[in-house]
């Protein structure tokens, strides 16, 4: 490991162990609330299995249904780009084309689950941005290499999504809100149950009139770009005996995106390019308790994504509509069990899972794929052991996948932490982890497939540290990830290209958190340094140096106080300067897109018991700025409505 990880620089030492140097003495003297919360949360994501968050050996994020509440916001999208470690760019507003680098990996190489069904889509496209957050009951986000656990995709971490589910008794829960650009929200869901059976069912609307992204545009692209979305979901579990349950899950979200074409030439300048959307994922499954120390799940499930896009394709002859389908459909079978033993916890598991896209053919009959099934699947097996021991706490994970195109590939990671103190941990790690290419970036000629390519490769290595005292916690990670074989289009010529195994990336950080309580006061802060290269050179010697659309630096601030019945919040967001697709070292002209800071207010009335009043103020001072070159963000927009949280 030691040969592996190279010395940081002076900079990324001081901003790692700052905190233990300078602000442990500070916290110490803070009043404490004794609201130990972070201690008592439990997580399953960065183990697989159930454990306390406080006790986690990885960079780990749990953003629980009232921190959702209380973010405010409308979309996943929207509180991600809050969290630390995780850049997201779009291309206008809601719906609009969404990436998300976690700790600058590319959008392809996080995982994202579903209650551990993977909905990632085969064109790299991010059903996430669809998502209801009425459906969710939290997000946990692992940061970091995580194929060990859960095989391809997993080179920046993982997005898991866990939807909200029915409780003993009977309730009902509501939304319903209103903001600028007509933006109208509305949620209903019913839960209920007792000693055996448990429901929830739940329905959520989404319009909006959106904006314009491109602010100097012509003609439709000039117009603003409609977003609406229609969804729903249940779930329904059958509990025979202590131990034991079956259950079943459905969602849907479905709808249609209207987003900037680029103001290409069109027949009397009228063309409005869209998107019609269809996300859905189901899933049944059984765990059972078949002896003390040994728990059984299985499970099956489904996700699909289905795009229909309506452009203009100008260097058609003669120009003309271009419409596209893409249909990923992800097929997941696993067989997991949890065993507790004398010291710690054993996982053991099998997966078996299928990729398949549509549609085969185009519109004229053309085969898309042609001489290949457009389907790829993979068998893996895994094993790991989490253990504490007095001051001591480890994780080793092993995994091997067996794929059906590039055969078999092996990947694992270990960790381990000290109690330093009652009230300071250290901890570090090692990982190895994969993409695997997908159907598209194999076999379809147009998007430039290729059926010999080897699946992206990385190797991560970090250090992190770790204070808690009461309602206080603050840390520092440092983390340093070489990835290879990274798969970009390559040309010959104009005519002939196609993917190819060529490219390899640096991607080096420091990640400072700190979160604590003051009286009635609440402040979080984040910081991020994140050097993200590319490092691959042309014959010349000459290469990209930094990744596109990624920021060296990123901080978040959130200070909220409640005054009685009414709690008021203000967060702050500041991104570094990025570039986007040309930044090449001896360029003349850059691409860059500056950097800026965005202040949002926040607040919430109790008008009742169960009824909450909310509302915000996002980008205060009317900010204009892009994530995307050519692609503005929402200027100042206000948003109000109301909440109605059930009772039992």
């Amino acid at each position: 490991m030691s040969s592996f990880i190279p010395t940081p620089s002076a900079g990324a030492l001081a901003a790692l162990f700052l905190p233990s140097l300078v602000l442990t003495p500070i916290f110490a003297a803070a009043q404490s609330s004794g609201d130990e919360e972070i201690l008592k949360t439990i997580t399953v994501t960065a183990t697989r299995q159930a454990a306390r968050a406080s006790e986690i050996l990885a960079d780990m994020t749990v953003i629980d249904r009232e921190a959702i509440e209380k973010s405010g916001q409308d979309t996943i999208t929207e509180l991600l780009a809050r969290q630390s470690g995780i850049q997201v760019t779009t291309s206008g507003g809601p719906g609009t084309q969404t990436s998300f680098f976690v700790r600058g990996a590319n959008s392809n190489q996080t995982k994202v689950l579903v209650d551990g069904i993977a909905i990632n889509a085969a064109n790299g496209d991010s059903p996430l941005r669809f998502l209801s957050l009425d459906n969710v009951e939290r997000i946990e986000i692992l940061r970091g290499p995580a194929s060990a656990l859960y095989g391809a995709d997993a080179i920046g971490g993982v997005i898991h999504i866990i939807t909200r589910r029915g409780q003993p008794g009977i309730a009902a829960d509501g939304f319903i809100g209103y903001g600028s650009h007509d933006t109208q929200k509305a949620a209903a869901g019913l839960s209920g149950g007792n000693a055996q059976w448990r429901f929830r069912v739940e329905a959520n609307h989404h319009r909006s009139d959106g904006f314009s992204a491109q602010r100097h545009a012509r003609n439709k692209d000039a117009d603003d770009d409609a977003y609406r979305n229609f969804g729903g979901a249940a779930a329904i579990s059958f509990l025979p005996a202590q131990g034991h349950e079956i259950g079943l899950t459905y969602r849907q979200n479905k709808g249609q995106v209207n987003y900037d074409g680029g103001d290409t030439p069109v027949p009397a300048g009228n063309y409005d390019a869209r998107s019609r959307f269809k996300t859905e994922q189901w899933q049944i499954f059984t765990k059972n308790r078949f002896l003390e120390n040994w728990e059984s799940t299985l499970r099956y499930g489904e996700s699909e994504n289905d795009y229909t896009d309506y452009s203009w394709n100008s260097w058609a002859f003669p120009a003309a509509e271009s419409i596209s389908r893409t249909r990923t459909r992800n097929q997941q079978l696993v067989w997991q069990n949890d065993v507790t033993l004398p010291l710690g916890k054993a996982i053991a598991a099998a997966e078996k899972e299928k990729q398949r896209i549509g549609p085969r053919h185009d519109d004229s009959g053309a085969n898309l794929y042609p001489g290949h099934t457009p389907e790829i699947s993979n068998t893996s097996f895994l094993g790991g052991w989490t253990a504490y021991a007095g001051k001591h706490g480890w994780q080793i994970n092993a995994r091997h996948d067996k794929h059906s195109e590039f055969g078999g590939k092996a990947t694992w990671n270990a960790a381990y932490g000290y109690q330093l103190s009652e009230e300071m941990r250290v901890h570090a790690g090692y990982g190895t982890a994969f993409r695997a290419p997908t159907v598209i970036d194999l076999f379809r000629p147009a998007w430039g497939g290729n059926p010999d390519l080897k699946p992206e490769e990385a190797k991560n290595g970090e250090i992190g540290l770790t204070w808690e005292q009461g309602a206080h916690r603050a840390s520092a990670l440092y983390y340093h990830n070489r990835v290879k074989n990274l798969i970009s289009y390559v040309c010959d010529t104009f005519w002939n290209c196609k993917n190819e195994n060529v490219n390899k990336a640096l991607l080096e950080g420091v990640t400072l958190a700190y979160a604590g309580q003051f009286g009635a006061w609440r402040l979080a802060a984040t910081y991020d340094w994140l050097n993200a290269e590319n490092q691959s050179r042309d014959a010349n010697g000459i290469g990209y140096e930094r990744l596109a659309r990624r920021a060296r630096d990123k901080a978040t601030l959130n200070l909220a106080r409640a005054w009685g019945k009414l709690e008021t919040g203000l967060e702050i967001i500041a991104v570094g300067r990025r570039y986007d697709n040309n930044y090449l070292k001896t360029a003349a002209a850059k691409e860059e897109l500056g950097g800026y800071a965005l202040a949002n207010l926040t607040a919430r009335y109790a008008l009742g018991k169960n009824l909450t009043l909310e509302g915000r103020l996002n980008n205060l001072f009317d900010k204009q700025y892009e994530t995307v070159r050519y692609y503005g963000a929402d200027g100042f927009n206000a948003f109000i409505g109301l909440r109605w949280t059930g009772s039992r």
